[in-house]
């Protein structure tokens, strides 16, 4: 059973599409802390999709 993320909430992936990065470098970066609003559930990387666009984008998701 897959529970589905909060619409605040995405997956790794889903910033490493915005940044227009691959996936392994993303991770790389989350891990050393360099993708702002990244944090880890259990073994899985997820990113605050609202702490993301205010730092990326300076602005606010909607």
């Amino acid at each position: 059973m897959t529970a589905s993320l909060p619409a605040d909430v995405q997956h790794l992936s889903w910033a490493a599409e915005q940044l227009g990065i691959g996936e392994s470098t993303a991770y790389r970066l989350a891990a050393t802390g360099q993708i702002p609003g990244a944090f880890k559930v259990g073994a899985q990387w997820r990113v605050s999709k609202p702490k993301f666009m205010a730092a990326v984008h300076g602005q606010v998701a909607s």
